[in-house]
C-alpha cells in the first residue's frame, strides 16, 4: 500500500494506512510537519481527520461542522484526487468526545463513479432541520458543462444517510450551494449557494432556496442578488439576514459584499464592504465564515482567508467583529498563520468553521494540504 506521499513525517504512519483519523492528542508541535499552521495565541494545531493512506480520496477540503442533538459533532467535507482536478465525493466523519478524534471518511457518493455525468463535488452546506434531523446538501459539477446539486438526511445521529428530492435545484438550474442553513421565521429552513456558468436562466448571482418538509425536498432557487459573487455565509441575528458573499468579479475578486435582508430573505440590500485582505495589492479572500457571538447578541464575529497572490503562501486568518444593525466591521487580529517555504508544495488552505465550545472557547476547523494530493481537515482551539 502506497503511504500518502506528503505525510511522511507523521509519526503515527500505522494509523494512516489503516485509514484512520488520528487523535489530536497523538501530534505534538514538535511532531508536525513545518508546514503547518501556526495559532498566534500558542493554541497547538491538530489533524481532525487525515487523508487516508492507499485511497485515491484523499484531499479533503471545504469542511462544515455542526454538533446533533445528540451531541456528535457532524463534519462535512469535499473528498476528491485533488482540488478540482476530476474525481471526488462528499464525506462526513462523526466524533462523540468532542472532537478530540473522528471517525474516517465516509463517502457518500462519489463523482464520475455514481453519476458519469459530474467530475467533483464541489462545496456543500449542512444544517439541523426542526426534528433534529441532520441535512446535507453538496454540489457536483463538470466544468461549466452541467451542474446539479444532491441532498442528504440522517435520523440516527449521522451514522446513515438518505437522499433527498433536490429536483427543484438542478440539473442546470443553480450552481454550488455553500455554508450553514437558517431557520426561517415563518418555519422552516433556508440555505444559499451562487450560479454557475452552465445554468439557466442565471448563470451569476447568489440563490436562496427553502425546505418546509425538515430537509426531505427544497424548493426552487430565487435569485437574491446579482452580483456577480460567490460561496455566501449567511447568519441570522434577531429579525436580520446578513450575508457575506466573496467578490467573484474582475474589479471585486477576493472582496466581499454584505447582503442585508430585513424581511425573512425577501428583498435584499447588497454593497461591497471594507472586508477585504491587510494588503489587497499582495493577497485576496477566500470564502467568508460568520456567526453571531452567543454571549453578545447582535455582534457578529467573522473570518476572512487571506491567500497570497501568487502561490497562495504565506496565509492568513483573520477575526473580524461587527454589529449586525450597525455592520461596521472591526479587523481585530489573526487566529492562524500558514507560512511560507520555498519549493513546498501544501498551499491549498482556508475556508475555516467555527464551532462554539461554551463560554469564550471555541474549535476553529479548516483543511491544508497539498492541491494534486493529500490534504487533511485540521483543528485548533481559539478564545473569541
Amino acid at each position: 500500500m502506497k503511504i500518502v506521499n506528503d505525510f511522511l513525517m507523521n509519526p503515527k504512519p500505522l494509523l494512516l494506512l489503516l485509514g484512520l483519523a488520528i487523535p489530536g492528542s497523538l501530534l505534538s508541535a514538535a511532531t508536525l510537519p513545518a508546514w503547518a499552521a501556526k495559532n498566534p495565541a500558542g493554541n497547538p494545531v491538530r489533524i481532525a481527520v487525515a487523508a487516508p493512506a492507499g485511497s485515491e480520496y484523499a484531499h479533503l477540503s471545504w469542511p462544515k461542522v455542526i454538533r446533533s442533538p445528540q451531541g456528535t459533532l457532524i463534519l462535512g467535507y469535499s473528498a476528491g484526487i485533488g482540488h478540482n482536478i476530476g474525481g471526488s465525493g462528499l464525506a462526513v466523519s462523526r466524533s462523540t468526545n468532542e472532537g478530540r478524534n473522528f471517525s474516517a471518511p465516509k463517502l457518500l457518493i462519489r463523482f464520475p463513479a455514481d453519476d458519469p455525468r459530474y467530475r467533483d463535488c464541489g462545496n456543500l452546506a449542512l444544517g439541523q432541520a426542526d426534528d433534529g434531523s441532520l441535512l446535507l446538501l453538496a454540489m457536483a459539477y463538470n466544468r461549466d458543462e452541467g451542474n446539479h446539486i444532491f441532498g442528504w438526511r440522517s435520523t440516527d445521529d449521522g451514522i446513515t444517510w438518505t437522499r433527498t428530492d433536490t429536483s427543484a435545484l438542478g440539473p442546470n438550474k443553480t450552481g454550488s450551494v455553500f455554508g450553514n442553513m437558517i431557520t426561517m421565521a415563518g418555519g422552516g429552513l433556508a440555505v444559499f449557494g451562487h450560479y454557475r456558468n452552465g445554468s439557466q436562466p442565471h448563470t451569476q448571482g447568489v440563490w436562496i432556496a427553502e425546505t418546509n418538509d425538515s430537509g426531505r425536498s427544497w424548493s426552487a432557487a430565487r435569485r437574491i442578488t446579482e452580483v456577480h459573487a460567490v460561496e455566501p455565509a449567511v447568519v441570522r441575528s434577531g429579525g436580520r439576514l446578513v450575508g457575506f458573499f466573496r467578490g467573484d468579479s474582475q474589479n471585486a475578486r477576493g472582496r466581499q459584499y454584505v447582503g442585508v435582508s430585513d424581511d425573512d430573505g425577501t428583498t435584499w440590500r447588497t454593497e461591497i464592504s471594507v472586508l477585504d485582505a491587510e494588503h489587497p495589492d499582495r493577497a485576496r479572500l477566500a470564502a467568508p465564515f460568520a456567526v453571531e457571538n452567543p454571549n453578545r447578541p447582535g455582534e457578529l464575529l467573522v473570518l476572512t482567508t487571506e491567500r497570497a497572490v501568487p502561490g497562495n503562501t504565506p496565509g492568513r486568518i483573520w477575526l473580524w467583529r461587527g454589529d449586525a444593525k450597525k455592520l461596521d466591521w472591526k479587523r481585530e487580529r489573526v487566529l492562524l498563520e500558514f507560512p511560507r517555504i520555498e519549493g513546498d508544495p501544501h498551499t491549498d488552505l482556508g475556508y475555516p468553521w467555527l464551532l462554539h465550545m461554551g463560554g469564550n472557547r471555541w474549535q476553529m476547523y479548516y483543511y491544508h494540504g497539498n492541491p494534486r494530493g493529500a490534504c487533511h481537515i485540521w483543528v485548533t482551539d481559539v478564545a473569541l
